[in-house]
């Protein structure tokens, strides 16, 4: 059967074979072994590197700059480069940070490809590297061992060739599975003397990224034995509970199944960062036009006044500058030069320096701290901080995720009667997986007898003796809570003999019940059944599934109307429910049907076809035994988190690789799926049925203009309503559901599921949260990849951008730190600029004074250490430090985070209303410093006007207030320290002027010798300190214009993000349209099939994981 797991790219054909000679000629005809998942090598770190840096337009404008100052024609720094001293520092400081990341995947690398496998060499076992391994070796792998390429099993330890597994790196998933080797190859590869004599193949396909589907032959002389899924191991995957197998590797390195199911890692950006870089590209032209006016005003005046003022400017010195379109040039470019700052260098600097500190204070958030297991949370990527502020979609794992995959046995159902309260077990008499107290029950009764036998008979559990103690192994949490349940009851499962038969502890007496038949779970099929006998000689089909399933297999019984109303209250409570029932054989039905079951296993094209018909036949007329609840225990907080994440407008999808009916239990449990809610399920296997389903999920939200909606599908389904003619119907219907949960995917479908929401709706931000190795792609794949430190290994953690200790956590590091991460850095960016166009934009209101010559006015080293002294500091300070609201109401309250959601303090008009104050602002400093300085007369010897330089100063004065002033209005916080930041900085710069023009003005070097003097006359001269209070006076009126700006604005903007009912908007029902009239009736049938009642069913197995070995026929 083709396996729902597959990746849609390799769905349209099936793939090509390879043929794999034994022993392989030339195992240069394949890849080899090793890994590598790092970005860089020796020869491309450098220019890859590079390229990525000058990714970024602010990097790219500064090259073009350092270039400009090359050119002494057009230099304002006498032809040297200046700028290139602090782009260097920005791309070294980003080049080695880059570096050691990529050294840490090359370390794991490392670690990967030097682990140890013995392999078969020349007549003996050796170890060898993983990485030197190659395709056609074979290989022997120890219990507890990881498998280090794709393998076909030849033998293992056990009698049958059976092989158990744990595919936690794989699919998240710590339950067992098992794989069988072939009767064949079991047998003859038990004597090494004749590994050499092999001759032979591996005829199978081509490498793919279908994780659970193989077909191969192995052609060993002139027999031909057919290989399936059940013979394939996958690399990453661990041996358990089996001494060793030995298997021939037939993909390797890159080409395993792991490997073309991982995404490479890519550099992520911001939001914030990446509409920072679109305003660049916007300050930039803005910087062209206002050069072209300076260069055009100046040749015009250049053209009108030559002769004039030839004798004073003496314009005509080089006459080869004398061409108006060469001045025109050489202004343009002198003009682009002195407006550099428009852009600020030390932005990007700054931005990384505030990132780093807030990492660290998220580091050390104690209220994130997972104390248990001293897990700190951590971050990785910190330049994605304020991207945690601005999240739309939270795509999340289920196992060990959103549950801790530990099931409880709570409650049950017997002869109509409800066993079970909701008080919690505790004592010395505690049984692991169960917690169960009710005084009513006695486990004596004989009454009773017939359900505990079920659960200590019914399932595929294994156990392993481990010091003394009996562990058991499951492939489902599930069933080791039944089987333990059944262990409180009395009757203990300890393990199974040689012949897989059950063994039984009964009042410390040791009993046999063989197991002769298995009728395994499938998704069609809903229930697991197993035939067998008795320790009194009878014989018994006991069967477990779905209520809907088994009620039509049932006979009549009185009881099972009260056992229906009991499911329902347990479903209700969130428990996973399973019907059990039974029925007796005589031995000539068995041996009849037992035929037909033997044909059935034979036929390996059409197995699990002819298995659901065997099963159809026996599976009928079952009395009722009894029912299961079960509880499956969530993480800390996760029904609170979830519902808080989506009152603050958060749509959240769960990705899991478990199957519909278990993944409905979970959503139902943490109250991301609610029973007033209609559930849209869609579990087709083909294209058209797919279609027909989404329609129906279409019709109903046009139906419904009212009311919440869930959307369930499964894995296979997806991969259909993925494809391009059902992809713009799918979004539709995925969209308008308050909760969608995608079952059965694959590691590479989590991913694919991301990077379609991010296609289809590119303006939304996502998250992607999950603890195992199968989530590493859907975490990557996300805006923001957030990582669980739990059971299931370090990989999610290492892929991610930060890493948790609970799902809970992600409510406060979105809502307190990423919120206020996303507002002072947006303040940040446009502060930044906000203070470059301050300084850059009085050159520009002076040049109406000089005819746009391209006069300087400020001292150069004062000019240098705006940035770095006098305007460096505090927005740091305030960067880190500043708080809005209290900590506890912004965790608390989830309004508080549509602030981010809704872009309210970074978009295109924001940006340039902090630019036009600006421009406002350098206009008012200008005038005010040449009106009250340069045309006053009264401290000045002889009733000479102040020079340029005195009215430069005072200029640059008043832009340092200015700026400092600017962090005052918009903060909120206000500590001593900050405040003391703000006077050093801003007394530094006047301590600098006076050091510069009073005491050091005979330094050559210094290029101060013009202004010196001048800040003493600014201090004796009253109309400086009139004029600084009336340019802040007029310099900030625009500020209560903005505040009333912003008010209005959210007065009038409607509220667009869905509360938690997520009710269909206006403008959505528009989007989907209305009911056409031969749309009613469908709409009505489609309503009444997704409100029917749920009824929790938790199953007990995964379809092929239960071992089918009870036949020595399955062999021929």
């Amino acid at each position: 059967m083709k396996d729902p797991l597959v990746d849609e790219h390799h769905e349209q054909s099936p793939p090509s074979k390879r043929y794999i000679e034994i022993p392989v000629p030339n195992p240069k005809l394949y890849i080899a072994n090793s890994i590598s998942t790092s970005k860089y090598n020796f020869f491309t770190f450098l220019p890859k590197n590079l390229f990525e840096q000058f990714s970024k337009s602010a990097n790219v404008y500064f090259l073009i700059i350092a270039v400009l100052q090359s050119i002494p024609q057009i230099s304002v720094t006498g032809g040297i480069p200046n700028i290139l001293m602090p782009l260097s520092f920005v791309l070294t400081v980003s080049a080695i940070k880059d570096l050691l990341e990529d050294l840490k995947r090359k370390k794991s690398d490392r670690d990967e490809n030097y682990r140890l496998s013995c392999k078969w060499n020349e007549g003996e076992w050796i170890k060898e590297k993983w990485l030197n391994l190659k395709v056609g070796d074979i290989v022997r792998v120890e219990k507890d061992e990881c498998f280090p390429a794709d393998l076909v099993i030849l033998t293992s330890s056990e009698n049958k060739g059976i092989a158990y597994i744990e595919t936690k790196n794989l699919d998240g998933e710590t339950n067992l599975k098992h794989k069988l080797a072939h009767k064949y190859t079991q047998a003859f590869f038990q004597n090494e003397k004749k590994f050499d004599r092999i001759t032979g193949g591996v005829e199978c396909e081509e490498p793919n990224a279908m994780i659970y589907q193989f077909n191969g032959i192995l052609i060993l002389g002139e027999t031909a034995i057919a290989l399936s899924s059940e013979q394939f191991l996958l690399r990453g995957c661990s041996l358990k509970n089996t001494d060793w197998i030995i298997g021939i590797a037939v993909y390797t390195g890159h080409q395993t199944k792991i490997m073309l199911n991982s995404s490479k890692a890519r550099s992520k950006t911001s939001q914030l960062e990446s509409h920072m870089n679109r305003e660049i590209v916007y300050i930039f032209l803005m910087q062209l036009v206002l050069c072209a006016v300076c260069a055009v005003y100046y040749t015009t005046w250049y053209s009108e006044n030559r002769d004039t003022t030839d004798i004073y400017l003496r314009l005509n010195e080089n006459s080869s500058t004398s061409d108006a379109m060469v001045q025109f040039v050489i202004q343009f470019f002198s003009w682009m030069l002195i407006f550099t700052n428009f852009v600020p260098i030390s932005l990007l600097v700054t931005l990384e320096m505030v990132r780093f500190m807030q990492a660290g204070f998220i580091s050390k958030d104690i209220k994130i701290y997972y104390e248990p297991n001293d897990i700190p949370t951590g971050v990785q990527s910190s330049s994605l901080n304020e991207e945690l502020g601005q999240i739309n979609y939270v795509f999340s794992d289920k196992t060990g995720t959103l549950t801790r995959n530990v099931m409880e046995f709570r409650k049950m159902s017997i002869h109509g009667m409800s066993f079970g309260t909701n008080d919690h077990f505790t004592g010395p008499n505690k049984i692991q997986h169960v917690d169960f107290i009710d005084e009513n029950f006695d486990p004596n009764d004989r009454i009773y007898y017939d359900f505990i036998i079920h659960l200590a008979v019914c399932h595929t559990v294994i156990g392993e003796v481990k010091n003394g103690v009996i562990e058991f192994k499951a492939s489902s949490p599930d069933e080791l809570a039944l089987v333990n349940a059944a262990k409180f009851f009395g009757i203990e499962f300890i393990g199974r003999d040689s012949d897989q038969n059950i063994q039984l502890m009964i009042q410390g007496e040791k009993v046999s019940v063989a197991v002769m038949n298995v009728l395994e779970f499938t998704s069609d099929r809903k229930r697991m059944s197993v035939v067998v006998r008795m320790p009194d000689g009878r014989i018994k089909l006991l069967c477990k599934g779905a209520d809907t399933i088994l009620q039509p297999r049932m006979l009549p019984s009185d009881v099972w109307d009260e056992t229906w109303k009991l499911l329902e209250n347990f479903a209700n409570e969130g428990l996973r429910t399973l019907v059990l029932a039974e029925r007796e054989l005589s031995e000539s039905e068995y041996c009849t049907w037992n035929d037909h079951y033997n044909d059935a296993l034979r036929d390996i094209l059409n197995r699990e076809q002819r298995m659901a018909e065997v099963g159809e036949m026996i599976e009928t007329h079952l009395e009722l035994v009894g029912a299961t609840a079960i509880e499956d225990m969530l993480q800390e907080k996760v029904p609170q988190t979830i519902k808080t994440l989506r009152e603050a407008g958060i749509k959240i999808w769960v990705l899991t690789g478990d199957k519909i009916e278990t993944a409905i239990n979970i959503a139902f449990s943490c109250n991301l799926i609610s029973h007033d809610m209609i559930r849209i399920i869609i579990d087709s296997r083909t294209g058209p049925e797919v279609k027909k389903e989404l329609e129906n999920g279409l019709l109903t939200l046009k139906a419904q203009h009212t009311g919440t909606f869930a959307l369930v599908i499964s894995g296979e389904a997806l991969i259909r309503a993925m494809a391009k003619d059902l992809v713009s119907i799918f979004i539709k219907v995925a969209e308008r559901c308050s909760a969608v949960v995608c079952c059965r995917v694959s590691p590479q479908q989590k991913a694919d599921v991301v990077k379609l929401v991010r296609d289809c709706k590119p303006h939304v931000r996502t998250l992607s949260i999950g603890d195992g190795a199968n989530d590493v792609n859907m975490i990557t794949a996300a805006h923001v990849g957030i990582g669980i430190a739990g059971l299931e290994g370090q990989q999610a953690v290492r892929a991610s951008d930060y890493a948790v200790g609970q799902f809970c956590y992600l409510q406060r590091l979105l809502f307190v730190h990423g919120r206020e991460c996303y507002r002072r850095n947006a303040n940040l960016i446009c502060y930044n600029f906000y203070k470059n166009v301050l300084l850059v934009i009085p050159l520009f209101y002076y040049g109406m004074f000089s005819a746009y010559s391209g006069q300087l006015i400020y001292n150069l080293w004062t000019y240098q250490l705006f940035n770095i002294i006098f305007a460096a500091m505090p927005i740091v300070i305030y960067a880190v430090f500043d708080k809005e609201i209290p900590y506890f109401e912004l965790e608390t309250i989830p309004t508080y985070y549509k602030l981010g959601l809704q872009g309210e303090l970074f978009s295109t008009s924001i940006f340039w209303f902090w630019i036009l104050e600006a421009f406002c602002q350098g206009l008012v400093i200008v005038l005010l410093s040449l009106f009250t300085l340069s045309w006053s007369t009264g401290d000045k010897e002889y009733g000479q006007m102040e020079n340029m330089w005195v009215s430069a100063i005072l200029i640059f004065a008043l832009i340092v207030v200015f700026v400092n002033l600017k962090i005052i209005a918009f903060s909120y916080s206000h500590y001593w320290f900050s405040i003391l930041i703000l006077i050093l900085s801003t007394g530094s710069f006047f301590f600098c002027t006076i050091m510069i023009t009073e005491y050091l003005p005979i330094i050559s070097w210094l290029d101060n010798y013009d202004s010196r003097g001048s800040s003493t006359r600014i201090m004796y001269n009253p109309n400086t300190y009139s004029g600084i209070v009336i340019a802040i006076f007029f310099g900030f009126f625009l500020k209560p214009i903005y505040d009333a700006y912003i008010s209005i604005k959210a007065m009038m903007k409607k509220d667009t993000i869905a509360p938690e009912d997520n009710v269909l908007k206006t403008e959505e029902k528009d989007d989907i349209g209305e009911l056409l009239p031969d749309e009613i009736i469908l709409a009505e049938e489609a309503i009444k099939a997704y409100n029917r009642p749920h009824t929790g069913f938790a199953f007990s197995g995964e379809a092929g994981h239960t071992p089918q070995i009870t036949d020595p026929g399955f062999f021929l």
